[in-house]
């Protein structure tokens, strides 16, 4: 968030009270649009008020599994329980706004084949605006687990992965926003971010990453009108605790701008690329064209190609919604580290965002829009993320050459959710540089999709069916690792049994190969579990 507005703070507040009574109300947020019999969408408050919105839930869930730890060889049974209670928040001040969800999978293996483990996650964003129009400040706390390595089968999201990684992760960020006439701004950004992470099973040991990143930024923007300047410097500033240096990204940008029509802006861009640690220190002249193509609000294209010191770089996103659909496409090949991208999703990976893109046209409001996702994740039985590459761990400078494409249907009667993905990580050496440690590289080749179809059988029931596959293969140093292929099928079907209350069951089946195992391994599990939002 580049700026925060009086008027945008208050705008979401003021649904706060109006939203809670539609968490009672609010039939399947598809509704509304279909014709006679269909409950309307609930209508946003029109007086901004300021105050606090506290929605919290409980959900159980209950797994049986022939496969708890995903081994190939003398597999054990088990029943593994989750309770996880969980608060979403929204606070609304005159200068502040605060959002966030808190959660805790608190997890029990009845067959006492693991250790009973309790996995954070979560984030709660706060902007605040500590002078009028002109300086602010961001603060950010989360947590996530996620398996701690691409190389093994794929799990169930906590009671089956064979290794997990915990990160922790604080964010502060102060930042100048200025707009020094109606076609300039000007920008200061500092944002620091402490990371801590905790891993367990076999790479336990190369799972302990805690970080402190630091990226500073300048920016100045003069609106083409036709013509315009863009100028910018960012340095990232990556020191991991266990290390006994930084790694240091530089770039300095100068952009001519020109914009034939409001719609379309071409650009060319000089500057300096550079990269620095104990081992390798380069600086490359930089040279790039962009263009950002705007048709209209529900679509936008960015784009930017650049020679970099590492290479040919890119960055491209393609953003699409309408009030049934939502798309994201991106492909990029950058230079960044493991630490700076803890946290982050790739473009379209989150199922709720994507929701939220189509649900924009008919909920205005953002807090009634808030819950209205939430309403219809639980209703429709939707998972809420689709899966993306596993960022691999390293204590060098990473390039991160990928794609991925991200589809949301959401019908009166049915929704499609699909994914693919195709990344490449590579560790950067120089020329006289070691190429690295098995087990501390991130030199790999990760490529999955993922396909969701739901259907509303009642209006209170609803049956999915997702299908996954992913592949892995270790390059360069992490050739020795070998290939993990995977596949997983999974059928869901979930009730409300009030507008509060929701129940679900889910049978799944995954089989693949991979090397940290050493032969094929298959899973099949039941799950059945109770959402209820307080």
């Amino acid at each position: 968030m580049t700026g925060l507005r009086a008027q945008s703070i208050e705008a979401a507040a003021a649904a706060a009270v109006a939203s809670r009574a539609a968490q009672v109300t609010t039939p399947d947020s598809a509704q509304g649009l279909n014709g006679p019999g269909e409950a309307p969408l609930p209508t946003a408050a029109t007086t901004p008020t300021r105050g606090w919105r506290l929605a919290p839930a409980l959900k159980l869930m209950a797994n049986a599994t022939n496969n708890v730890g995903l081994v190939s060889t003398d597999p054990s049974s088990d029943i593994v329980t989750t309770v996880t209670p969980q608060l979403q928040l929204l606070g609304i001040g005159p200068d502040y706004k605060l959002t966030g969800t808190l959660a805790a999978d608190m997890v029990t293996y009845l067959g006492r084949t693991r250790a009973d483990r309790i996995f954070p996650r979560g984030q709660v964003t706060l902007n605040a605006r500590l002078l009028d129009r002109l300086l602010f400040a961001d603060a950010e706390l989360g947590a996530e687990t996620t398996s701690a390595s691409s190389f093994e089968m794929l799990g169930d999201g906590s009671t089956t992965y064979a290794e997990s990684n915990t990160v922790t992760r604080e964010r502060f960020s102060p930042y100048i926003d200025r707009e020094l006439s109606p076609s300039s701004r000007l920008t200061a950004r500092s944002d620091n971010t402490w990371s801590q992470g905790t891993g367990t099973g076999a790479n336990a040991d190369t799972t302990n990453i805690d970080a402190h990143v630091r990226t500073d930024t300048v920016r100045y923007d003069l609106k083409p009108q036709p013509t315009g300047l863009r100028a910018d410097y960012n340095r990232q500033n990556t020191r991991y605790k266990v290390a006994s240096s930084s790694l240091v990204l530089a770039t300095a940008r100068l952009s001519a701008l020109y914009a034939p029509d409001p719609t379309l802006t071409l650009g060319v861009t000089g500057g300096t690329d550079a990269v620095d640690y104990s081992t390798n220190s380069v600086k490359e002249t930089l040279r790039g064209v962009l263009l950002r193509w705007v048709p209209s609000e529900r679509t936008v294209l960015d784009s930017q190609l650049e020679k970099r010191f590492f290479g040919t770089g890119w960055n491209a996103t393609l953003t699409h919604r309408s009030p049934f659909m939502a798309l994201s496409i991106g492909a990029q090949r950058q230079a960044s580290t493991y630490a700076s991208r803890l946290g982050s999703l790739q473009a379209g990976g989150d199922v709720a965002t994507m929701i939220d893109s189509i649900l924009q046209t008919r909920i205005l409001d953002e807090a009634t829009r808030q819950a209205a996702v939430q309403d219809l994740m639980a209703k429709r039985g939707l998972s809420g993320s689709l899966g993306s590459a596993v960022d691999l761990y390293s204590r060098t400078v990473q390039v991160q050459q990928g794609f991925n494409a991200t589809l949301a249907l959401v019908g009166v009667r049915h929704t499609v959710t699909m994914r693919l993905y195709h990344t490449k990580l590579l560790d950067y050496h120089g020329a006289d540089e070691d190429t690295g440690i098995l087990g501390l590289a991130s030199d790999s080749i990760q490529k999955g999709m993922a396909l969701s179809l739901g259907r509303r059988l009642d209006p209170d029931t609803a049956a999915t069916v997702t299908w996954t596959q992913v592949r892995t293969a270790g390059i360069g140093t992490n050739a020795s690792l070998g290939t993990r292929r995977g596949s997983q099928i999974r059928f869901g079907l979930s009730r409300a049994l009030s507008p509060r209350t929701t129940v679900s069951a889910t049978l799944r089946h995954q089989s693949g190969s991979t090397s940290l195992v050493g032969n094929d391994a298959n899973e099949t599990g039941l799950s059945v579990g109770m959402l209820h939002r307080f």
